[in-house]
């Protein structure tokens, strides 16, 4: 019963047609052995209305609202409750009182059990297409976003930069030289090898984005105010990888690097709910504000609401000398 193929008026359309269709056969089919013109279209009239009823009231309320919560015994229940109801309202609209009681309320009970497990069924299966449709969207999603990480982050340019730097560190044998090399290693290694499912530990996340401020601190001449602090992670606290790039990408690329702050904060509470926060001073607030809208941001957004649907909150605020991200997950 989903409509994304199709505009909504062809939608609603085709279902008013499909009742027409069905209402016909049945009329049909009733003629043969109902004298009564006016019980025909009793029969009619009522089993198109509890039918259609039945259908519309269990797809879209009763299995998205309640059964796909988890809650299957309140589904159950208000399943027989709804068939029930449906009963006795088409014999009541029936008003066929010179048939017999088997056949009043068992067998025309068949229609809309009927209408209830094909509409069940379909329900099943088009979730199923959804979610399948869901994880090959976010697999894409998170390609994309390695991608994209691959050529602004570590494009020939930066890795060119960041690799003279260590050159010349070599050249004149600072003692940094060792521990620089190592730093960009593991965040390739984690870019490039941690990513085998769709989380991956918040520690190792953290220690990524470690490694990627001090490689940003060997690209800059200048020296910006960076703090970085992080409590509350565990062991079992897991991420969907290299969801925090976007935003300190931003945050150096756009940021006030000469003589500005980037503040870094991430914690996790008792409860398992993550937040990151992550604010740099900036210089022209208004090319700011159109770079900070652009693809990268995007990308993260549809992410974040294909991994974490309902279980998370993303603010953005952009002011005349500064630009903030404030992030909420839930990490159960």
């Amino acid at each position: 019963m989903k409509h994304n193929l199709v505009s909504r008026p062809v939608f609603y359309a085709l279902h008013v047609l499909f009742w027409l269709c069905y209402g016909a056969i049945l009329f049909a089919s009733l003629s043969n052995w109902i004298r009564s013109p006016n019980d025909v279209w009793k029969a009619v009239i009522s089993d198109v209305l509890t039918s259609s009823s039945i259908a519309y009231i269990n797809y879209y309320l009763l299995l998205p609202r309640i059964y796909k919560k988890g809650r299957y015994s309140a589904y159950i229940l208000a399943s027989i409750a709804l068939v029930v109801i449906i009963v006795l309202l088409r014999v009541s609209l029936l008003g066929m009182t010179h048939m017999s009681v088997t056949y009043t309320y068992f067998i025309r009970a068949v229609p809309a059990l009927g209408f209830y497990l094909i509409t069940t069924v379909i329900w099943f299966f088009a979730s199923m297409i959804s979610a399948q449709r869901n994880a090959i969207e976010l697999r894409n999603s998170q390609l994309a976003s390695e991608l994209k990480f691959l050529k602004l982050q570590l494009s020939p340019h930066f890795l060119f930069n960041t690799l003279n730097n260590i050159y010349s560190m070599a050249y004149f044998s600072d003692s940094n030289t060792a521990p620089a090399i190592m730093k960009l290693s593991e965040m390739m290694r984690h870019m490039l090898y941690e990513d085998q499912g769709k989380f991956v530990s918040l520690a190792k996340e953290i220690s990524f984005m470690e490694n990627f401020i001090e490689l940003w601190r060997l690209k800059l001449d200048e020296k910006p105010k960076i703090i970085f602090k992080h409590k509350g992670v565990r062991d079992s606290h897991q991420i969907a990888h290299l969801i925090f790039l976007v935003f300190l990408e931003n945050a150096f690329k756009h940021g006030n690097t000469i003589d500005g702050t980037i503040e870094i904060k991430l914690h996790v509470d008792a409860n398992d709910q993550l937040f990151f926060h992550i604010k740099n001073d900036v210089i022209d607030a208004r090319k700011t504000a159109e770079e900070e809208s652009g693809v990268g941001l995007s990308n993260v957004k549809k992410r974040l609401n294909l991994i974490y649907p309902g279980k998370h909150e993303l603010i953005m605020d952009q002011q005349l000398t500064s630009f903030e991200v404030n992030l909420t997950i839930n990490l159960k």
